[in-house]
């Protein structure tokens, strides 16, 4: 019991290094953009079953400011049942430089994304949304701004929740959005530490992702996976907080844990791309959650001097107290942790469950949002 007790403490103090770390850097003065030239880019867009939301979505991406003539759009409808592909093409006729494809099978957002690189003409970058975002105006501009430094593979942008309100699930989702982005990624950004891409609101170089082969196929976090794969060849990443999209977070208990089940699978299964101390902190997932839940249960057992785990529950309390103040939601703190407090119960079963498929080698399912949930769309 004294070996397992001192390699809990041993974890324990590495995550809470690392927390008080980035949270140093998120409380310094960004890094400066280099100036950069205005690249040709392709917009992709893979969706699966989104005829629901992704008009929205649409109608944001024609009001991107950028040169239309530097601009090309890829709409991949990934094997959809429903209205996707038809919405997705009808766009396509009235817009010239625009194309859209139809998968006949689901093949996963990763292969599609590399369809999206088949079917578009040769660009220099490849900037990425999911249907259940809305990029504001100057968002793309701003992330471009990030390859004027030649080294730089991807950027990723901010996803600001826009129903971060509606219930508990929401408000624990968008606070760790917050966390995560505001905090963890912005202090990634100013240590230089390579933060990784989120899915959408992204951009990527061509030239590196053509590089590695494309997005890795079938994989569960491909943002994760080809970010991590990036890093290793010796390419850069960016966090660009002023580069905005409107991002809806999960509202059903049912999609937020299959969600974090399958982030928690895929951050794991990335872990063969890591060649860094950081980019394994990274593919390590939530197993912070797992280490902080073994420390209590060491502390109630009398094994443990209980001010470990305190230590570490007071610096992601200040994480998130900071991440809130940035968000503009400091007022609501009391509301939002107290709504945190079951859903972090959870937080960790989700991820203990994640850990035991992970170690049995069993993939986990993808649910997909209650047609409930489904009903409203983030206002275009």
């Amino acid at each position: 019991m004294a070996a397992l007790t001192w390699v809990v403490i041993g974890l324990l103090v590495a995550f809470t290094a690392r927390r008080c770390a980035l949270l140093a850097g998120a409380l310094l003065p960004s890094r400066q953009m280099h100036d950069t030239a205005v690249p040709t880019v392709l917009v992709a867009v893979a969706a699966h079953n989104e005829a629901w939301q992704i008009e929205p979505l649409l109608r944001a991406l024609e009001q991107l400011d950028y040169p239309a003539d530097k601009l090309w759009f890829a709409l991949v409808s990934d094997g959809s049942r429903d209205q996707t592909a038809i919405l997705c093409q009808r766009w396509c006729q009235n817009h010239p430089r625009a194309t859209a494809h139809a998968l006949i099978d689901q093949v996963g957002k990763a292969a599609a994304l590399n369809e999206a690189l088949r079917i578009g003409p040769a660009m220099e970058l490849l900037a990425v949304y999911d249907a259940d975002q809305r990029p504001r105006a100057d968002s793309l501009r701003r992330l471009v701004q990030a390859f004027g430094d030649a080294r730089v593979g991807a950027a990723a942008g901010y996803r600001s929740p826009s129903n971060a309100d509606r219930d508990m699930v929401s408000q624990y989702a968008a606070l760790e959005t917050w966390v995560h982005q505001l905090v963890v990624l912005a202090g990634k950004e100013r240590w230089g530490w390579n933060p990784p891409t989120m899915g959408g609101n992204c951009v990527y170089r061509v030239a590196a992702i053509v590089e590695l082969g494309g997005f890795q196929a079938r994989t569960a976090t491909e943002d994760i996976e080809v970010s991590l794969a990036l890093i290793a060849g010796g390419w850069r990443t960016r966090f660009v907080r002023d580069a905005v999209a409107d991002n809806r977070v999960g509202e059903s208990l049912r999609h937020y844990l299959s969600q974090r089940v399958r982030w928690a699978y895929g951050m794991y299964g990335a872990g063969s791309r890591a060649r860094s101390i950081e980019s394994y902190a990274v593919a390590s997932g939530y197993a912070d959650r797992l280490v902080f839940a073994s420390a209590g249960v060491l502390a109630v057992a009398g094994q443990m001097s209980a001010a470990w785990p305190a230590a570490y529950l007071s610096t992601a309390l200040l994480q998130v107290l900071v991440a809130l103040a940035r968000a503009g939601r400091l007022r609501r703190a009391p509301r939002y942790l107290l709504g945190a407090v079951p859903m972090f119960l959870l937080d960790i079963a989700s991820t203990a469950y994640a850990t035991a498929l992970t170690l049995v080698q069993r993939q986990p399912r993808w649910t997909q949002p209650e047609e409930a949930t489904r009903s409203e769309s983030i206002p275009s």
